[in-house]
Parts: C-alpha cells; sequence; structure tokens
C-alpha cells in the first residue's frame, strides 16, 4: 500500500489551505523551513510538484490542487469518524455559531428564558458570518440568515426576516409626521454594509425603486445601524423579528406601514449525524419554541400594518 508519510501529508493539508508555509507554520507549531522540508518529502514520494515557488510566494500546481482537494476530504473524514468515536465530556461547551446582529438583537434577550430550562448547559457563542463546513468546523450548530448550501446538514427554518423602517418616536417629533415616502428626502438613511440591499428591497415594496438620498450613514453591522435610528440618527431598515420588543416598547416605531419580504429566512442547522454534545436538543428544541413565538408575534404586526393601510394614508404603527 502507497500511503506517503503522514507528516507530510498534514502538512500540505495545511499549507496548500493557507497558500502560505508561513501561516502553515505558525499553525503546525513549526518553522517555515520545517514545513517547506515537509513538502519536500511529499513531493518527492508522489515525483510530482505541487506548489509553485517565486519571490517568497507559493501556489498551487494544478495537481497541488487536485491532490489538496482529494486529501482534505480524507482529512475531514478522519475528523468526523474521531468525533463519532469520542465521547464529548460532560459540561462540555455547546458550540454555536452566529452573526452579531442576531445574537444582540434576538438570541441575548432571551438567555435567561434558555438557562431557566437549561440550568446546567454551557453555551458557547462565536459571531461568524462564514460559511460553515461542519466536516472542517468545531460548531454543533449555526444560525444563519439562509443556509448557502451547508454540506451535510439538517436546515430548520426559524422565522421569515421581512423588513420595515425604523426610526425614533424621538425624529418624528423633531421633524414632523412622514407622511409620503417622499418625506425620507430631509432625514438621514442608515445602512448596513452587512445587508446592502435592504434599502433597495423595502424601496421596492413601496412603490418608490428610484428614490435616492444624499444624506446616508453607513454602519459595519446591522444592529448598529438600528442603536442609531433608537437614538434618533436617522430610518435604518430593519429585519421585523430582530426590533419587536423595541416597538413593543417605544424606543423604535414604523412612520410607514410598509413590510418588505425578503427572500432569506432564519435557519437553525446542525451536522446531519447523530448530535455528540447531549447539550444540544435541549438547545435546538428551545430555539423552536421561541422561534414559534417570534412568528405569531410578527403575525400580529403585520395583521395591525394591513389594518392601517386599509384605512388610509401611511401613519406609523408603533
Amino acid at each position: 500500500m502507497r500511503i506517503p508519510p503522514l507528516t507530510a501529508l498534514r502538512t500540505f493539508e495545511c499549507a496548500g489551505r493557507k497558500l502560505s508555509f508561513t501561516q502553515a507554520a505558525s499553525e503546525l507549531s513549526v518553522t517555515p523551513g520545517a514545513v517547506s522540508r515537509q513538502i519536500r518529502v511529499l513531493e518527492d514520494f508522489l515525483s510530482v510538484q505541487l506548489f509553485h515557488r517565486a519571490n517568497r510566494e507559493v501556489g498551487l500546481t494544478k495537481e497541488g490542487k487536485e491532490y489538496l482537494s482529494r486529501i482534505t476530504d480524507a482529512f475531514s473524514l478522519i475528523k468526523s469518524a474521531t468525533d463519532d468515536l469520542m465521547d464529548v465530556p460532560e459540561g462540555a461547551p455547546l458550540r454555536v455559531s452566529t452573526s452579531s446582529t442576531f445574537t444582540l438583537r434576538w438570541l441575548m434577550p432571551r438567555m435567561n428564558s434558555f438557562y431557566s430550562r437549561n440550568p446546567k448547559n454551557n453555551l458557547q457563542l462565536s459571531m461568524n458570518l462564514a460559511a460553515v463546513d461542519f466536516q472542517r468546523d468545531d460548531l454543533d450548530a449555526t444560525i444563519k440568515l439562509g443556509h448557502e448550501n451547508t454540506p451535510q446538514s439538517v436546515v430548520r427554518k426559524l422565522f421569515d426576516a421581512d423588513l420595515v423602517a425604523v426610526c425614533s418616536p424621538r425624529l418624528l417629533e423633531r421633524h414632523g409626521e412622514l407622511k409620503e415616502i417622499g418625506d425620507l428626502a430631509k432625514l438621514t438613511l442608515l445602512h448596513s454594509t452587512a445587508r446592502p440591499g435592504n434599502w433597495s428591497l423595502w424601496l421596492n415594496a413601496a412603490g418608490m425603486p428610484n428614490f435616492t438620498n444624499r444624506n446616508v450613514m453607513y454602519f459595519e453591522s446591522s444592529s448598529l445601524a438600528y442603536q442609531a435610528a433608537a437614538e434618533g440618527v436617522g430610518v435604518a431598515i430593519a429585519q421585523l423579528p430582530l426590533v419587536l420588543d423595541d416597538l413593543e416598547s417605544g424606543h423604535l416605531v414604523m412612520p410607514f406601514p410598509i413590510v418588505a419580504p425578503d427572500d432569506e429566512v432564519y435557519n437553525l442547522i446542525w451536522p446531519d449525524r447523530s448530535p455528540r454534545n447531549p447539550s444540544f436538543r435541549p438547545f435546538r428544541d428551545w430555539m423552536l419554541d421561541e422561534a414559534q413565538k417570534t412568528t405569531a408575534r410578527v403575525a400580529e404586526v403585520i395583521a395591525a400594518i394591513q389594518q392601517r393601510r386599509q384605512g388610509g394614508g401611511f401613519a406609523r404603527v408603533a
């Protein structure tokens, strides 16, 4: 059986993934020279050049790319088999990734409810917008807007992400009620670079696709745009499920009774193999229960919006 030295294979997988001998050396806790030597060992064994080397930069050859793809799959299978075999220590954290906006606006306000039902659960949250691969990433679940074709996973819808315009009631007290979409021209429109198309989606639903405003402000995340709206800086486009509490408390209002559907929905996603961490099922069940409550509350708000529209005018919805 012709199997290359495993150390050389592991080094190649890391260097190919990083496209850097230096970064691979850091991950493997060795020197760049040691990485280079292991790559040479593998190339000599295979009698194939795996990397182009020029001016301290490296790139995979055609053969190297093909080999890396298959080697990566093999290492993923080894990791999966090892995870399935090894028991998770009692009290091990449940590792869940999601966005900062979802965490701050929906998950954190409900954490007391979760821990009251599951006092021994050790939840470890990470903020991550990148695509997830459970064969590669050390995660028990992820919460995503959309599912990005996450491989080898189970996807359960949590709720829709309908879009509404929101602002502080203090803003309307200063500038007056907004009677038509054109009145937005006198205010600042708050944008999230993480969701750059939200304003366009909402304006299309409002029948004003060509509306523009020079008074704009950009934020790195939607949660920052929502906070700026609550502080009276301007008007933001928000995902309705994430601002329900603010609308009910009066910190935010909807100046127009217009809801724009979003094609993407929030999903809870987990590996399709049997969960190794016993804390996962209680977390999943709690998430789905809370999502049902959110869906019901959103339906009530949308019904109120429809009643306002039937009444005529653009009276704000608190």
